[in-house]
């Protein structure tokens, strides 16, 4: 059975270029061996009044791999304060040419993103979005955008 999860967490400080590849590199050959795919974006702006890092992904693959590999990302020291907005079963994979799309964009880029939403925490844990499949548009709307540019 096919599984996905998606989440958004604060980076424990912003990342650098180079932090962010060698992040992406672990994430793809990990992904490659587990038969995972999907897509991480890491959103870089001021959110109120603090300059911080943001990350989002989506993860899809075999149910196990999905949850084993999400249960060592929700440990990983880089990120804090973990969102879940999906944990289910699918019926098709969503991301399936990118074993881990990735882009680092700026939150002004992010706001004029087509589907974009809000980034912050009061709008991320009410019910209302957390059950409403926004993020899975965007992140699906995203990817139709640059699927065929060289994320993946």
């Amino acid at each position: 059975m096919l599984f996905c999860v998606i989440y958004i967490s604060k980076a424990v400080k912003l990342m650098s270029e180079s932090e962010l590849q060698q992040l992406l590199n672990e994430s793809r050959s990990w992904n490659e061996s587990h038969e995972l795919t999907g897509m991480l974006l890491y959103i870089e702006g001021r959110f109120l009044l603090n300059l911080e890092g943001r990350f989002m992904q989506v993860l899809e693959g075999p149910e196990e791999e999905v949850k084993s590999t999400f249960n060592k990302i929700k440990t990983d020291s880089r990120h804090h304060q973990l969102i879940v907005f999906k944990h289910q079963p699918i019926t098709k994979r969503n991301f399936t040419t990118w074993t881990m799309g990735f882009k680092s964009i700026e939150l002004d880029e992010y706001q004029n993103t087509p589907g974009f939403f809000e980034l912050d925490d009061d709008f991320l844990n009410s019910n209302d979005f957390q059950e409403s499949g926004t993020a899975l548009t965007f992140l699906k709307t995203f990817y139709s955008i640059n699927k065929e540019q060289n994320f993946q």
